[in-house]
């Protein structure tokens, strides 16, 4: 008996293993695809932009943060300390 039968014998299981994967995942995701009408299960947007944001700074530095907040174009309320 050759020592790299069960070598050999490993490799060809794993190799089926990846060819016969790729093909029932190929015919499985085609054929969810056909059964929903070509609709997507996901909504597509182009881009997500945040409504607002958030700063939250130490103490020591919030007079500096508003200051520097301030100067930024802002179409909101602008900035507030609480």
């Amino acid at each position: 008996m050759n020592r790299l039968d069960p070598v050999v014998s490993a490799l060809l299981l794993v190799l089926y293993g990846l060819v016969f994967g790729a093909i029932v995942g190929a015919l499985s995701g085609t054929l969810l695809h056909a059964l929903q009408g070509g609709r997507r299960d996901f909504a597509s947007i182009r881009s997500m932009r945040p409504s607002r944001y958030e700063v939250v700074v130490d103490e020591e530095v919030a007079d500096e943060a508003v200051r520097l907040i301030g100067g930024l174009q802002t179409t909101g309320a602008g900035p507030t300390r609480t």
